[in-house]
């Protein structure tokens, strides 16, 4: 009963929570709609629920503003780090550096090369076609050789963690440097070690020109998340041992003629000299 579930919200969840975070965040359109339906409620229900109808689409309005604030965007998003480890700096083999639109990134890719740059790995790991294009051009400025490859079969989370077994699991690479932004990387962290990554967290903090709103509602949709991945166990534990296991079963998923660009392949596509 839970495979058609798990089917159907892995394919449908990511696009509703995007879709539902583009439009809570514009506040004009969610306080009209409650607007709107205040006055429906006015005009619709009998005189007796009238109040309390109109009450509610008040309290509604008042919390939805509330969440934009920072009076809410502030401690969500320190809670959800509080769970996360810090980084110790210790080596690694892989440093794996997870998407997010470029509004959102920071300075993620500077530092994945400050730590091949310090020795911590020799192996990168870059989700996104675009993006292993740029941090290509990035290596070959700073003078650097990594061995990169970019993921860019990868949509969500649950891929990016997929398409990392499969690129190194099957390679034996099992305890890795992971990427990512504060109110990302506690669904990363635990996704990644549910299936047999020795994780090191490396948290990136947004840029300073995010907005509280756009903070808020990045923080909800990681609670959301975090409690879709847990009903559909994806948080479950397993061994390093089995990571192996885990790269074969996910093989045919992310084949490595479609899903993974070397740094050749990508000179090649992007024409960079």
């Amino acid at each position: 009963m839970l495979e058609p579930l798990r089917s159907v919200l892995g394919y449908y969840w990511p696009k509703l929570t995007w879709k539902l975070y583009f439009w809570f965040m514009n506040p004009k359109k969610v306080t009209l709609a409650l607007l709107v339906v205040a006055v429906v409620a006015m005009v619709a229900s009998k005189p007796k629920y009238r109040r309390r109808m109109v009450s509610v689409c008040l309290a509604l309005m008042a919390a939805y503003w509330f969440l934009l604030s920072p009076l809410f965007s502030v401690p969500a998003t320190a809670l959800l780090s509080s769970f996360v480890p810090a980084d110790p700096g210790e080596s690694a083999d892989a440093v794996v550096v997870l998407a997010r639109a470029e509004r959102f990134q920071g300075d993620r890719y500077g530092k994945a090369l400050d730590m091949v740059a310090a020795g911590r790995s020799s192996n990168l790991l870059i989700m996104g076609r675009s993006q292993g294009a740029d941090v290509l051009r990035a290596i070959d400025q700073r003078n650097l050789s990594p061995n990169m490859v970019s993921a860019v079969c990868v949509k969500t989370t649950k891929q990016e963690a997929e398409s990392a077994a499969a690129a190194l699991g099957a390679r034996g690479l099992k305890k890795i440097v992971l990427i990512t932004d504060t109110p990302h990387m506690l669904r990363a962290w635990l996704t990644f070690q549910g299936l047999g990554f020795t994780v090191m967290p490396h948290v990136e903090p947004l840029p300073a020109d995010v907005s509280n709103r756009e903070r808020s509602l990045l923080a909800i949709r990681e609670y959301l998340g975090l409690v879709s991945y847990g009903v559909l166990g994806r948080f479950q534990g397993q061994s390093p041992n089995t990571l192996p296991e885990v790269a074969k079963a996910v093989a045919d998923d992310f084949p490595a003629d479609r899903c993974f660009m070397t740094a050749d392949q990508i000179r090649q596509a992007f024409m960079l000299s």
